[in-house]
């Protein structure tokens, strides 16, 4: 049974005290508006009333302006509106939340950050090593990897630490994704179906779901739905070697096989190289034998995969291959990419819950239990990057001597995350009567991830053998000293890396209705966590091994929250907030001798913290307006670095100490023209190193450097834009009695987001940053009875945003200069039936 909601109104007296508070709400209503308070009776009479927000993320539902701190909530059908279908389109419709944007194949390597908590520069394929600063959840249950949003009842976007209810990994906020839950008695469900053309693209984009709530008696019902989706290419990807096949150690084909050191290789193009297609399924079982008992059982599936990238290189001016003298490359351009190879992905993940819910009366308790698997392969050519890095320095190691012109380097990435969770909380039943509420837990999660990383130039040790090489290349040699080293399949390079994580806790909030309409919540959570990093290297060019020896990095810690707010007018609310969050420390297994030998001060990482002051004002009034506005600031202890340092070895590390302030607005109802409303939300996020910090890494030559890793005070942190924003226009009005038009336009922008603190020795030699963001959709659907039509267009403008700059730019002649770009423009049309 859930909780009831506390509404302010249901502690208000009457009289003159309820008209002085009504006269201060219009108040702060004309400074947030311009508009006099006579107006408001106007808009409320020409304008429906806009539907009330119910949210559930303190575990009591409560109205959205009543939650003492920035929470967003959007849903199902705002979300279709803005074009979001997974969470990183759901960055781009919600100004403070944001991600590193490489699209589903490199899922893996990214994660989501709230009020710029995130301090890790531009992502290798790997998998992150640290824990997500986000926490993200598909109703109670904490998930990862890749899946689609479809029939969802909202999504929540609590902005910062969140600690004392969502545990570790809420360091600078949570996402609740929130399905629809099973109905009883209630036969119902809904297809729709779209295709689109997409610019630059022969095939079209389609999708396809349905949903089925069907009533088994009484007491259970059963809910399923499913969503395909196809997404074309829309880039020519030039340069293609044919391969005895697409794995990592597809060896390329010889165009004369008379001559194996010489020949060039077969040569192919591809149009529309980048597509995608997904398939995301959920299903759940709800019993509810009684008002005071239910149990509900989910399972959801998702399966995604691909080819290649939304990357462009828009700098290269064509010409010879520095790869293989006889092939001559076209110039680049908006929609065009070179690549010696097809870069496949694919990844699987499954989430399986169990959620019980027991109404004692005075206090309703309630079980999770979940587990949650993902999977992910990635192929990834970087034959260019390793050409360009360093002026060529390693070349010769891998393409041998003089350069094989069939020479292939490609990295495989695979990850495998498997998490169980069980949390138990007793949260109180609240209603007006009540003078204390509170919710008190326990929680447990024992999580394992492991990531391989392999690298190989298939081809390219046979080309030695042939050539005559009797003796291992070096810098600077030539033939006979031309063998090239490599391990089974051509593999070079071998790094698996196994973590294990144990996190226990225990957590409770108090709020205490001190007076009227004042009240104050305070709470707690302790955690005992233990965490095992093991990891092999192995570089078979270099002759290095690290066997994989676990170690250990044990962590305790209590975070706490404060939180006072009061009702100073009906529905009008005061708030200030101080909460914490905590993330886990870590291992990292790094070489300690040999060539990519590092400094013994990176073999360990400790865990971070935030502390987060807030003030923020929020109320609704009864003609549909709402808004939120607050001010924050975070100071941020000992914020982790993951970063691939200088010498190619990957590892985390901490800074000293960072900060990140600005305030959130929000506001959204009646225009006061009928049929119109609109939501309009901005964040000023300044997020910074504090203190300047100095560590020793390698140089990238073997030698161990101090002042390597530095960041400076003042720098601005990587992965969040500082200013970003989302406006909607909704429109909604009756063409005949049985017709109803429903139109939308929605736009986004946010500028620019750095992706380094400073250039990286051998990879840049420059910050490098996106491009400003701007992306405008719309949607005009009609609907009769039981049936909907209509049409959309995302991305109307066709911009070409760049969401990632290149990783090594300015190399090769620019042929390094691969950018990630938004995708095209698409236009089509949707129809769907319900029942």
């Amino acid at each position: 049974m859930t909780n009831n909601v506390r509404a302010g109104s249901n502690r208000h007296d009457g009289g003159p005290v309820h008209w002085r508070r009504t006269t201060l709400g219009g108040a702060v209503f004309c400074a947030l508006y311009g508009l006099p308070a006579s107006s408001l009776a106007q808009q409320a009479a020409s304008t429906s009333e806009l539907e009330e927000v119910i949210v559930t993320a303190t575990r009591h539902e409560q109205t959205l302006e009543a939650v003492p701190y920035s929470i967003s909530a959007l849903s199902a059908q705002q979300l279709s509106n803005a074009g979001v279908i997974d969470i990183a389109s759901l960055t781009e419709e919600v100004p403070g939340l944001s991600t590193y944007n490489y699209g589903a194949r490199l899922i893996a390597a990214t994660a989501p950050n709230i009020r710029g908590i995130n301090a890790t520069g531009t992502p290798r394929g790997f998998r992150t090593f640290e824990q997500d600063p986000v926490g993200t959840y598909i109703n109670n249950s904490p998930v990862s990897g890749y899946y689609q949003l479809t029939d969802l009842k909202q999504v929540e976007i609590l902005r910062g630490p969140q600690g004392t209810l969502y545990g570790a990994g809420a360091l600078g906020g949570a996402i609740r994704i929130i399905p629809n839950s099973p109905v009883l008695n209630s036969l119902s469900g809904s297809l729709d179906a779209s295709g689109g053309f997409v610019d630059h693209a022969n095939d079209l984009a389609y999708t396809a779901s349905g949903v089925l709530n069907v009533p088994i008696g009484d007491t259970l019902a059963f809910r399923t739905n499913v969503k395909y989706a196809y997404d074309p290419g829309f880039v020519n990807v030039f340069g293609l070697l044919k391969r005895t096949d697409n794995s990592l150690t597809g060896v390329p084909l010889l165009a004369n096989p008379n001559d194996p050191v010489n020949s060039p290789p077969i040569y192919s193009t591809k149009n529309d190289w980048n597509w995608q297609d997904s398939v995301t399924t959920r299903s759940a079982l709800l019993w509810k034998p009684n008002s005071a008992f239910s149990a509900e059982a989910a399972f959801l599936y998702s399966h995604v995969r691909g080819d290649g990238g939304p990357t462009t290189n828009l700098d290269y001016l064509g010409g010879v291959s520095p790869i293989d003298p006889s092939q001559v490359l076209p110039p680049g351009g908006h929609n065009q990419e070179y690549s010696q190879i097809d870069q496949p992905f694919s990844r699987n993940t499954n989430l399986s819950s169990l959620d019980l819910s027991y109404d004692a009366g005075f206090a309703t308790l309630s079980a999770t239990t979940s587990y949650y698997t993902t999977s992910g392969f990635m192929i990834s050519d970087q034959t260019y990057n390793i050409a360009g890095q360093a002026g060529g320095f390693y070349l010769p190691y891998y393409a041998g001597v003089p350069t094989n012109p069939r020479f292939v380097y490609d990295f495989s990435f695979g990850d495998t995350e498997r998490t169980f969770s069980q949390e138990i909380r007793l949260v109180s039943n609240v209603g007006p009567e009540k003078q204390f509420d509170y919710v008190v837990g326990l929680f447990y999660q024992d999580q394992n991830r492991e990531g391989t990383w392999y690298v190989a130039n298939p081809g390219s040790p046979a080309r030695s053998v042939a050539q005559g090489c009797t003796t291992p290349v070096f810098a600077g040699s030539v033939p006979p000293a031309c063998l090239l080293t490599s391990g089974p399949n051509d593999v070079t390079f071998i790094q698996d890396d196994k973590q294990h994580f144990e996190d226990k806790s225990i957590f409770g909030e108090l709020t205490w209705h001190f007076m009227q309409h004042g009240q104050i919540t305070g709470g707690l959570r302790h955690f005992w966590q233990q965490f095992t990093d093991e990891q092999l290297y192995l570089d078979y060019t270099f002759n290095e091994l690290v066997p994989p020896t676990p170690h250990n990095s044990p962590a305790s810690k209590t975070v706490g929250k404060l939180n006072p707010s009061y009702e100073y007018s009906p529905n009008q609310f005061v708030y200030a907030l101080w909460s914490q969050g905590f993330r886990r420390g870590g291992a990292n297994s790094v070489p300690e001798t040999g060539i990519f030998k590092e400094s013994p001060t990176l073999r360990y990482y400790q865990p971070d913290s935030t502390n987060n002051y807030e003030v923020g004002f929020k109320g609704r009034f009864s003609n549909g307006f709402s808004y939120t506005v607050d001010v924050f600031y975070i100071d941020w202890d000992r914020p982790q670095i993951s970063a691939s340092l200088p010498s190619g070895n990957l590892a985390v590390y901490n800074a000293n100490t960072a900060a990140s302030s600005g305030f959130e607005l929000e506001v959204n109802g009646p225009l006061g023209i009928p049929g119109w409303n609109y939501m309009f939300s901005y964040a000023y996020v300044n997020a910074r190193l504090t203190s300047d910090y100095s560590l020793p890494a390698n140089n990238g030559l073997g030698v161990i450097t101090p002042g390597e890793l530095t960041g400076t005070s003042g720098t601005q942190l990587p992965g969040s834009p500082r200013n970003s924003l989302s406006a909607t226009l909704n429109y909604t009005t009756n063409l005949t009695p049985d017709y109803v038009l429903s139109a939308s336009l929605n736009y986004s922008w946010h500028d620019k987001i750095l992706f380094d603190y400073a250039a990286t020795p051998g990879f840049t030699s420059m910050v490098r940053e996106s491009s400003t963001f701007q992306m405008m959709n719309v949607t005009a659907m009609v609907t009769r009875h039981q049936w909907q039509g209509g049409l959309y267009a995302t991305n109307l403008l066709n911009r070409q945003n760049v969401l990632v700059p290149p990783s090594q730019p300015d190399q090769l002649d620019n042929l390094t200069n691969s950018y990630t770009v938004s995708r095209p423009r698409e236009v089509g049309l949707r129809v769907g039936y319900s029942f």
